[in-house]
């Protein structure tokens, strides 16, 4: 832990606290004559977490004296090397060398599940950009010492070949190269662009931890905590919140990270996060209230993962300033506490909001929707005149209290609209990666005093 950065330390602070339960419990089964190999798989027989599977495989290792690391393993091996391993260990994958390019994983079946999407060792392996792919067991007998791997980590599904014939490798050398040379050209278009003018922030918005962060991007605007959780049938632990967040927060270094706390209900349902037959219709910040342990919880992450990055917390939904104080408290103070405004009822109550909050977030898809009655999707690019003015008195009232105020959605998401936010005054937008691009190169060529001129036309 001592060799490893502050926030991936962070993440094996559990793994000591587990062997430290587990001494008095190893001792007692020694001393009652069971061997050391007996007492460990005995006290860890009911294995839950790949931090517990760790602490048992480092145990049994100290206990052999194995010293088989991956560097011994590199011993009179040249060149780039991939991994390949029955299971992934996060210890393992925080002790790789450089020239271990790819991890290819056992999994049980032939993808692997959700606790393995979101296990330490995958945070880890995303953390650091080495490609990972999980493979069923028998592949991973397959593959033998020296063969030659190429493992391709682009696509929505990852794909691997064994021993493949020299003009795959080419191929693959080839749209390597050309990759590596797009996102360089496009990142010093971008970085040309930046030091020229800058109109506003434009951060991405993350809903998963494979979503890719540009170097240009200006932070992590949104962190849709509920798309990183979604697929579990049981509410996130704390260390795995922690782990997730320190993963995406060393992607952005200095820059800051804005996460919401989860935002289910209505449209995103979560098997751990439901509304209770008396409020049926609960959703965000209300919601989040009903079920206080999960709230604490993931506060509690969100305060360990600020002492390492500039991270921020924001509600989702909020409807008074009450809704600040309350998680302000709940949080101690130790982190900034933003109120996202979704609704034409949050604008009503803007003054208080804003004189709570530390910033503001303007939800454009709901509030549009509440204003236009249209499905979310496509209310934003409907430019109502009358969210559109919600957004310049929230902006108004918020700049009023020196405070800044940021939007997220899909008119953010679309050139005209960002463009319209930013004559309104928005001090930052947040798209997704998939639309970064577009939307920070669509903005060199606008002044200031453009955007405002567009935003007065949609106005009126």
């Amino acid at each position: 832990m001592r060799d490893l950065p502050p926030a991936e330390a962070d993440l094996f602070v559990p793994e000591l606290a587990i062997l430290a339960e587990l001494r008095p419990l190893l001792v007692e089964r020694v001393d009652g004559g069971a061997s050391a190999e007996e007492a460990i798989h005995a006290a860890t027989a009911q294995v839950s977490t790949d931090l517990l599977l760790d602490a048992r495989a480092r145990l049994l290792d100290g206990l052999g004296r194995d010293s088989r690391s991956v560097d011994a393993l590199l011993e009179g091996r040249d060149g780039d090397r991939v991994l390949i391993m029955e299971s992934l260990m996060p210890s393992v994958v925080a002790s790789l060398p450089p020239r271990v390019v790819g991890i290819v994983a056992g999994a049980d079946g032939a993808a692997p599940s959700g606790a393995e999407d979101t296990s330490h060792a995958v945070v880890i392996a995303r953390g650091r950009g080495i490609p990972l792919a999980f493979v069923p067991l028998d592949v991973v007998a397959a593959i033998a010492d020296d063969d030659t791997v190429l493992l391709d980590t682009t696509g929505s599904v990852a794909l691997m070949w064994i021993s493949p014939a020299e003009s795959i490798v080419a191929d693959a050398r080839l749209r390597h190269d050309r990759l590596v040379i797009g996102c360089a050209e496009e990142e010093a278009n971008l970085a040309t662009m930046s030091r020229a003018h800058r109109i506003l922030d434009v951060g991405v918005s993350i809903g998963s931890v494979y979503d890719h962060v540009p170097a240009t991007a200006d932070g992590i605007g949104l962190v849709r905590t509920e798309l990183l959780f979604s697929g579990r049938a049981t509410a996130p632990s704390e260390i795995d919140q922690l782990a997730t967040l320190c993963a995406l927060g060393a992607r952005v270094g200095s820059g800051s990270m804005v996460v919401r706390l989860f935002d289910a209900g209505g449209d995103k349902p979560l098997a751990w996060l439901q509304a209770p037959a008396s409020a049926p219709r609960a959703r965000g910040i209300e919601l989040l209230f009903m079920h206080g342990g999960v709230l604490e919880t993931q506060l509690r992450a969100i305060v360990r993962a600020a002492e390492h990055f500039d991270v921020r917390v924001l509600l989702p939904l909020v409807t008074c300033a009450g809704d600040v104080h309350r998680i302000r408290a709940l949080g101690h103070g130790k982190v900034a506490v933003g109120a996202m405004v979704e609704t034409a009822a949050a604008v009503e109550r803007i003054e208080e909001i804003a004189s709570a909050a530390d910033f503001t977030c303007i939800g454009t898809n709901d509030l549009f929707a509440s204003v236009t009655g249209q499905n979310r999707a496509h209310s934003s690019l409907s430019f109502d005149p009358r969210a559109l003015r919600m957004i310049e008195r929230v902006v108004a009232v918020t700049h009023a209290r020196a405070r800044k105020v940021s939007a997220c959605g899909e008119l953010a998401a679309d050139p005209r609209g960002a463009r319209i936010l930013a004559g309104l005054g928005a001090d930052a937008i947040s798209v997704s990666p998939a639309r970064f691009a577009k939307i920070k190169l669509s903005l060199r060529d606008v002044t200031l005093r453009a955007c405002q001129e567009a935003a007065q036309d949609a106005l009126e």
